[in-house]
């Protein structure tokens, strides 16, 4: 078992004890439908930290969060099995938080900001040819929010990031906001070299806390998601988000609660349907999961 099983559960116990005892804000959430998530395989304990995800046809790609090396991790869409493993080179993993899929290749976000103190976040760029190999070049992107407020305390602050997707030749990063559950959008210039420093382009009102987002152009849709901070324990909810003419239109915007609970972490279009996947934690083994889309429209 990694070390940071053991970090992770001093995160969550403390957390849940603040929501039990109702010391957490508590953000009104939004009337909306439910969607049941169906359980597509069990992940292995190798995966069991599951950050993110990105498809490249029919291969599955994710990552472990913070605890394990540079490493992507190919999954049988089926079983849920390790397939290969790639490991990235001129590359660490501080706090991998999200993968984020372009025709050339996937950006591995390096995002997670817990303690709110972090101010340079990584990108690092790997083509598909690459992930061919047992190692793979990478490229490195480094970007800020230049809006980002000091912090007093860990998970009490707005300058935390999770999520991340390409909509043309940009990258759309999403804050996770522990104060108030709000997330803010960036737009990061993927053709442009050296450090970039990000003003904030729109603020949502997500009534939570955004742990992925995946960006559909076959129908022009945005799925953020994430959980609510609550006074009992946090509840997996989705919003889609139409986007028009590269502008997410957040009046159109859709909010579904999601069963069963979890610590949902990532979230990836494929064929018309929704996967995510479910880190190993005190709410529930890691697993693969599917929202068969068709069914909703």
């Amino acid at each position: 078992m990694r070390v940071v099983r053991a970090l992770r559960a001093a995160f969550w116990l403390p957390l849940l004890s603040g929501m039990l005892s109702g010391c957490a804000s508590v953000a009104q959430m939004p009337a909306g439908t439910h969607l049941e998530v169906e359980q597509v395989a069990l992940l292995p304990e190798e995966v069991s930290e599951t950050s993110g995800i990105a498809w490249r046809g029919a291969s599955l790609w994710t990552h472990n969060d913070s605890g394990d090396g540079p490493v992507l991790y190919r999954l049988s869409a089926r079983t849920g099995e390790v397939e290969r493993r790639v490991r990235l080179l001129d590359s660490i993993n501080l706090d991998w938080e999200e993968l984020a899929a372009s025709e050339q290749g996937v950006y591995v976000l390096d995002c997670g900001n817990n303690l709110g103190q972090r101010e340079w976040m990584q990108a690092y760029h790997v083509s598909w040819q690459a992930l061919k190999g047992a190692k793979a070049r990478s490229e490195l992107l480094e970007f800020r929010f230049a809006d980002a407020e000091p912090a007093h305390a860990a998970y009490a602050h707005d300058n935390d990031c999770e999520a991340a997707t390409v909509v043309g030749r940009d990258l759309w990063v999403f804050t996770k906001n522990w104060s108030n559950q709000k997330t803010r959008l960036y737009r990061l210039d993927t053709g442009k070299a050296g450090q970039q420093s990000l003003q904030p382009v729109a603020t949502f009102p997500v009534a939570g806390l955004v742990t992925a987002v995946d960006y559909d152009p076959e129908s022009s849709r945005l799925a953020l998601l994430g959980y609510t901070k609550s006074r009992l324990l946090p509840k997996p909810f989705l919003w889609l988000v139409p986007v028009v003419e590269d502008e997410p239109v957040w009046s159109g915007a859709q909010y579904h609660s999601l069963s069963p609970a979890g610590q949902w972490e990532a979230i990836g279009w494929h064929q018309g349907d929704l996967w995510l996947t479910r880190e190993s934690s005190m709410l529930g083994q890691a697993w693969l999961g599917r929202i068969r889309m068709s069914n909703h429209h």
